[in-house]
């Protein structure tokens, strides 16, 4: 398929895939332009099966029912803002977060063009406790990004910016070359 051209289907209608993990992408319109965004994956995730997660139009309830269904590895692209991280958790199967580097994420977040006060102020109340209690190192040092700079960031900066996004394991709040795989 071209970069910018996606198949509309049932998941009843499939009966087999040949990808080896999955790409979900919170922002429809970063799942339209994926072809515009800089991603460095991994060797072993260089092919994956890019879904949207869905929204008013597109039930996020059958997403999460097909990714279940699929039981394969999930890699989640999110706005990194304390919604976007509850959204990361929230998924089966999750073993990687695509992001910017965090180095890049820090000019994102002193950017003031570029971070979003209103995003953290509107969703940090209903999304403080569970990010605190959060189980991933990954998300807990986020989660503090974002208290330190009292804003959240939309990932279709991903489309303008020139940054590069690469795969982060939940466990650590370093790159991972490879991710655990799970069991077929």
């Amino acid at each position: 398929m071209p970069g910018c051209g996606y198949l509309d289907i049932a998941s009843a209608n499939l009966t087999s895939i040949t990808h080896h993990c999955i790409l979900l992408i919170e922002n429809y319109c970063c799942f339209d332009n994926l072809e515009k965004i800089r991603l460095n994956l991994p060797l072993e995730f260089v092919d994956p099966l890019v879904i949207f997660r869905g929204d008013n139009a597109f039930s996020e309830n059958t997403v999460r029912q097909f990714l279940t269904q699929l039981n394969l590895p999930l890699l989640i692209m999110a706005d990194l803002d304390p919604q976007g991280l509850i959204i990361v958790q929230s998924f089966p199967n999750v073993i990687g977060l695509v992001a910017p580097y965090l180095a890049d994420l820090e000019g994102l977040f002193k950017d003031k063009q570029k971070a979003n006060p209103k995003l953290y102020e509107k969703q940090q109340a209903g999304c403080r406790n569970a990010l605190s209690a959060s189980p991933y190192a990954l998300i807990k040092h986020l989660w503090e990004m974002m208290k330190t700079h009292q804003a959240g960031i939309v990932q279709e900066y991903w489309l303008q910016a020139d940054c590069e996004l690469v795969v982060y394991g939940l466990d650590t709040i370093t790159l991972h070359s490879t991710l655990p795989m799970l069991s077929e």
